[in-house]
């Protein structure tokens, strides 16, 4: 599923709430709907607290469904102030509302707070998803790779922004957890929210997460400076200086590395958003060419070591074309 049908069905990750926008409507009248039994009643304090908790609750996840555009990241704009903010204003009406309920009502009060750690968290993830940066953080390892440039650099800004999705792909497993502990007939009771959208936005958020952490995983073994790239570049060292038996280790190491995150990337194409479509193409070409490198390289190797110099310099010819194809990927 792409990301502008998984805006279309959950609203960005928060809401997959198809009610929340139906919930807008009615959002003031949540929030006030005790104001007017005050004739009646003494003290409605925490009960209006209450309401007015799971209002900002709802106001933070239809911020979130009003997010659009996530097949192409690069031109969506996404601002979590707003939707934190009222997660904020929430918590502290939670606060209230546990100073003045009696102890009858900790279960609705409970409901919330994890109302909130879920809205919070795929807010946290939708942020990292609407990065566009991690578009650049691709063009220069493609650039670092294509031109034979600054491949430590690469590897870091890649290290790094794996580091990041897989840090969203662990505080999405958490708001998995937390959704599951949630009863659901009490949130739709006490917020006017079907869990089942919830759990359906969480699960195609968690989809996206999954093509990045697929992604940004394949760059990084990839660009790795002892198995992957790294590993190949000791190789033609190791063969210009003719230790050919150490040129064959570190060239078929290299070939293992980059046929692995290839058979990640295959695996993983098909549920990848449009907006990363291209990405995986570029990163699957790449590892397909570097692969089909280190594997004549270390035929060369091989073939050197046991005296067959002519099969050598064909073989080293040939994975010389096939690290020429790696500048062809982008085109």
């Amino acid at each position: 599923m792409n990301r502008r049908q998984y805006l279309a069905r959950t609203g960005a990750a928060g809401a997959s709430l198809g009610t929340v926008t139906a919930l807008a409507g009615c959002l003031d009248t949540i929030e006030g709907s005790s104001d007017e039994a005050d004739a009646e009643v003494e003290d409605r304090t925490g009960q209006r607290a209450l309401d007015r908790a799971a209002g900002q609750l709802n106001k933070a996840a239809q911020r979130l469904d009003e997010v659009d555009g996530l097949e192409d990241p690069e031109n969506v704009e996404f601002d979590p102030g707003e939707p934190l903010h009222h997660i904020s204003l929430a918590e502290e009406y939670l606060e209230t509302a546990a100073a003045e309920l009696s102890d009858d009502r900790s279960a609705d009060l409970e409901t919330l707070r994890s109302y909130a750690a879920v809205i919070e968290g795929l807010v946290s993830v939708t942020v990292i998803v609407t990065d566009d940066t991690i578009e650049d953080d691709i063009d220069e390892v493609t650039a670092a790779v294509e031109a034979n440039g600054d491949i430590e650099g690469a590897n870091q800004t890649v290290d790094d922004r794996h580091r990041t999705v897989v840090s969203a792909a662990d505080r999405h497993a958490q708001v998995r957890e937390t959704l599951q502990s949630i009863d659901g007939e009490r949130l739709t009771a006490i917020a006017g929210t079907d869990i089942s959208d919830l759990e359906e936005g969480a699960t195609t958020l968690g989809d996206v997460v999954t093509s990045l952490e697929t992604l940004t995983g394949a760059y990084d073994s990839m660009l790795d400076l002892e198995t992957g790239y790294g590993a190949l570049e000791d190789g033609r060292t190791q063969l210009d200086n003719e230790q050919f038996g150490a040129a064959r280790e570190s060239f078929e190491t290299a070939e293992g590395t980059f046929g692995d995150a290839l058979q990640r990337l295959e695996d993983g194409t098909e549920d990848a958003p449009d907006g990363l479509g291209e990405y995986f193409e570029t990163a699957r070409c790449q590892n397909e060419h570097l692969a089909a490198a280190s594997g004549h390289f270390a035929d060369a190797a091989a073939a050197a070591e046991d005296g067959r110099y002519r099969t050598a310099r064909r073989k080293r010819t040939e994975g010389e074309a096939a690290l020429d194809d790696v500048g062809d990927c982008t085109n």
